[in-house]
């Protein structure tokens, strides 16, 4: 089991508030959204707290039930009526400020490889360059959004890349678990996002990030 109150446990902990604080700031209603994803949030955490998804043996694994709902809600938002209207309520400009908590989500898993809890190709010392995206994030912000230096067509493609480093360390991250299927890291498997609060990862965080990215590529109304 983790270490609850691990300096990286608090670190990502606050690294995750931070992501949904980005997130809810950018709607016109950040208090209801603010509490959806925190309420979430605890519930996701209080079963990663008890070991249900560190139990890998079964297929389809239990982690399933700790993306599994997320998915839902963002198949939801992006195709019915009642989710586009939600999602019209963001700020573009104010959302891209998610993709920022990317720095220290990449410093917490490189902790947990020092740790011995994720395998090195998870860090950006090994396959994972998603660091990439939170660092040039606020220069985005900037000079794309702000001066308008940088034009619509290569904030698209600034998305898109995001996108495809976001999935290859999801894809990477699911391979490297002790799950049935597992392709990487078998002298040192991904078993900390396994636990909590780091499930918290994969149940919140990056659905986040993914949801700021699509709303980002999305078409913009005059």
């Amino acid at each position: 089991m983790s270490a609850f109150f691990s300096p990286l446990a608090i670190a990502f902990l606050g690294t995750t508030i931070l992501a949904i604080y980005f997130f809810a700031r950018a709607h016109r209603t950040p208090r209801k959204v603010a509490f959806v994803l925190l309420g979430y949030s605890i519930v996701q955490y209080i079963v990663g707290a008890t070991g249900f998804y560190e139990y890998t043996e079964s297929l389809p694994p239990h982690f399933l039930l700790n993306i599994l709902p997320t998915l839902i809600a963002i198949f939801w938002l992006f195709f019915s009526k009642e989710g586009n209207e939600l999602l019209a309520g963001f700020d573009r400009t104010e959302l891209m400020w998610v993709h920022f908590v990317r720095v220290p989500v990449e410093l917490v898993l490189y902790g947990l490889f020092i740790a011995g809890q994720i395998p090195e190709i998870m860090t950006f010392a090994g396959n994972n360059f998603d660091i990439v995206m939170g660092l040039t994030a606020p220069a985005i912000i900037y000079f794309g959004y702000g001066k308008k230096w940088i034009t619509p067509g290569l904030i698209r493609i600034w998305h898109i890349v995001g996108l495809v480093l976001l999935f290859n360390i999801i894809i990477t991250a699911i391979l490297s678990a002790p799950f049935p299927f597992q392709q990487f890291g078998f002298e040192q498997p991904n078993v900390g996002i396994l636990q909590a609060p780091f499930n918290l990862l994969a149940a919140v965080v990056a659905p986040l990030v993914l949801v700021a990215h699509f709303i980002g590529l999305g078409r913009r109304k005059k």
